[in-house]
């Protein structure tokens, strides 16, 4: 992309499904499910508005039961400009499920949002990060081009299969480049809650360092009822205000990014 050095912001807007796709007995478990709750009815308007403020296009990553349950919720992100894409249906992780419910999980989640944007998404992100031997086969049937899971590469590269590139971009993405590390609690005693700044600290300290790096790209990933609390908007409107510094910095969706890679 010339001189220019790609940023991508990836959103999850999982609300209850994280907790539900985890263990189903938690859906009984109102108190834990208010946590994912939390996303719809306080993170989600401002964090909108704080992109808008920015020009930022994000790529919507959205489980296809929270589509079902808050279709409007969709539609106001899909008007505002931003990417939907698939977070599969229950958001329950690839290794609990068989090849057949792996198959449901990935063509009923695209199916949700289909039926509410009126087009297919092509942009595709597995709960938990996880692939089985069997996914990429099921992305190449279902017309799924972006895969945004693997920690491989600071770079984007095309999958393979059989020895040859396939017509699936991958956007790597990095652990440390994400909210949940820091933020991530919901009553689990062993996780500790870190300061927003601590999260600002390593993400512009990578941010700053990648751009040394030649063909790299700067790849966050956030989650609307992590980071859609006050304080922590107010940092991502620092961290947003130092990417736009760099007059390098080109903002793009995962499928505009994909598009460039040969």
């Amino acid at each position: 992309m010339s001189d220019a050095f790609p940023v991508v912001i990836g959103t999850c807007l999982d609300a209850e499904a994280i907790w539900t796709g985890r263990d189903a007995s938690n859906a009984d478990r109102r108190v834990m499910l208010s946590h994912g709750t939390f996303a719809i009815k306080e993170g989600l308007a401002p964090l909108l508005d704080l992109f808008d403020t920015h020009g930022v296009k994000s790529t919507f990553f959205i489980p296809g039961t929270t589509a079902d349950r808050y279709p409007d919720a969709v539609r106001l992100v899909h008007a505002r400009g931003h990417e939907i894409a698939s977070h599969g249906h229950g958001h329950r992780p690839t290794a609990h499920l068989s090849p057949q419910e792996e198959k449901q999980e990935l063509v009923t989640g695209i199916d949700s949002l289909e039926k509410i944007i009126g087009t297919r998404p092509v942009t595709w992100r597995s709960p938990s990060w996880d692939w089985s031997e069997h996914t990429l086969d099921l992305l190449l049937e279902n017309g799924v081009t972006v895969s945004t899971n693997f920690h491989d590469s600071l770079r984007p590269y095309r999958h393979e299969r059989h020895g040859k590139s396939v017509d699936v971009v991958e956007l790597p993405v990095q652990w440390h480049l994400a909210d949940a590390p820091y933020f991530m609690y919901g009553g689990q005693a062993e996780r500790t809650i870190r300061p927003a700044v601590d999260a600002q600290k390593v993400w512009e300290e990578e941010f700053d360092a990648l751009q040394d790096c030649p063909g790299a790209f700067y790849h966050l990933t956030l989650h609307v009822q992590l980071i859609g609390h006050p304080g922590r908007l107010k940092m991502l409107d620092r961290h947003l205000r130092h990417i736009k510094e760099q007059p390098r910095t080109k903002i793009l969706t995962a499928q505009e990014l994909a598009a460039s890679v040969t």
